[in-house]
């Protein structure tokens, strides 16, 4: 779903503003006319024929029909169709919500090199106007307003997705989801869902809880560079701090006095969450590292007797 449907009722209740600067809505619209690259799309399978579109005209194309528009909410509707004008305006003076509809349904056109340099490119231009949004695999989600909790949450997101970590990074995005929603029971779920998923890979043993999954960890070595003497109590006081959070506020064991959650709580579990799979990932990748890439034989070597500066 778009980011206007993923947070519906969030956006309808006002528990949820999108509030974009001007200045950046034009750098936003800027980067998308940039990746604006032409396309062939046969549209029936049944039928060779192909149609010559572009990425922005998908883009409009699709906003028509899953929000089930005759024409995009700008007003006054321009008469000149040329370069996307309608699209631009909506993007330059829409409500924010459908900014983002527009740009996650861009990136899906385009491929994974252009998707990611799109999707650093508005993480940039977000962080240099303090706005508390980044996109992440193609989809939306607002930050925490401590900064430095901010950071971790994207750096960690980026570290599962970039390491094959999907279920893990899918869930971790679902407790951020959940969080931006007002729904903090939820994110304390998944974010402590999502860090049991890390060490279910890691230790390759499923439908085993956090006690256990952590007690193989140290089994399987993790934490041998620390003196044997605080290996027990790394375990038992660090990384348990989620499980804990996990199953007396987000799962189970909550007991019929708790009725809300603060939402300090939902920022820590994420914050927790990020840290603990920041450090499993960095730890994974001293034991596993990436392999050398194999260098290229004299006959695979270049011609050309150029320096190449």
């Amino acid at each position: 779903m778009l980011f206007s449907q993923r947070y519906m009722r969030a956006i309808e209740g006002n528990a949820l503003t999108v509030d974009i600067p001007e200045p950046a809505r034009r750098k936003l619209w800027a980067q998308l006319s940039a990746f604006n690259a032409p396309m062939r799309i046969q549209r029936d399978p049944y039928d060779n024929w192909v149609s010559s579109t572009s990425v922005l005209e998908e883009t409009e194309s699709d906003l028509l029909t899953e929000h089930g528009w005759q024409r995009l909410p700008v007003t006054p509707y321009p008469a000149d169709t040329q370069y996307h004008e309608a699209l631009r305006l909506l993007v330059l003076g829409g409500e924010g919500p459908y900014v983002f509809d527009t740009i996650e349904v861009a990136s899906g056109y385009m491929d994974p090199t252009e998707k990611d340099t799109l999707r650093r490119k508005i993480n940039q231009i977000f962080e240099l106007h303090d706005c508390p949004w980044r996109i992440s695999d193609g989809e939306f989600f607002k930050l925490d307003a401590d900064f430095v909790g901010a950071k971790l949450a994207a750096s960690a997101h980026d570290s599962l997705a970039a390491n094959q970590f999907a279920g893990a990074a899918n869930e971790f995005a679902k407790a951020r989801q959940y969080l931006g929603m007002g729904d903090v029971r939820e994110a304390i779920f998944f974010a402590g869902h999502s860090f049991e998923s890390v060490m279910n890979v890691l230790t390759k043993l499923e439908n085993a809880n956090g006690d256990r999954l952590i007690k193989e960890l140290g089994a399987q070595g993790y934490f041998d560079d620390l003196p044997q003497t605080v290996r027990a109590g790394f375990m038992d006081q660090v990384l348990r701090a989620l499980p804990f959070l996990r199953n007396k506020l987000g799962g189970h064991g909550q007991g019929k006095d708790v009725i809300a959650i603060p939402a300090a709580y939902g920022d820590l579990a994420i914050q927790v969450a990020a840290a603990f799979h920041n450090f499993l990932i960095t730890k994974h990748l001293e034991r596993t590292p990436p392999s050398e890439p194999v260098p290229a034989t004299q006959a695979e070597l270049p011609a050309d007797d150029d320096i190449p500066f």
